[in-house]
């Protein structure tokens, strides 16, 4: 009953409640996209910002995800495999990441 009397909250409130490194995380990579965009259409300068702002978020989930992973006992657990399976996704993002900032200093 009790569940039924709450508030429902928004989606937004509900993610940004326990604000953290995961948030700050998806923050950089959201300007980093936005900055990847702009920056084809723009100049050299904006691509490597939005590299940059790639290599860091996707860096920063990576040691993130890592923690949970050492953290936690047993294996089985939800929170586990999600981590593990972000490690895997970020490690291509960041290698992705660094081949283009790489593309574009040397390019």
């Amino acid at each position: 009953m009790e569940s039924a009397k709450k508030k429902k909250k928004n989606i937004f409130v509900r993610y940004f409640t326990p604000f953290g490194l995961k948030q700050t995380c998806d923050m950089v990579m959201l300007v980093g996209f936005v900055l990847l965009i702009v920056g084809l259409c723009t100049n050299e300068a904006v691509l490597l910002a939005g590299f940059i702002c790639y290599c860091v978020g996707a860096l920063a989930s990576i040691v993130l995800c890592v923690k949970i992973l050492v953290t936690t006992k047993n294996h089985r657990d939800p929170a586990f495999k999600t981590a593990l399976v972000n490690v895997i996704i970020m490690g291509v993002l960041f290698a992705l990441s660094l081949f283009g900032l790489l593309w574009t200093i040397l390019g």
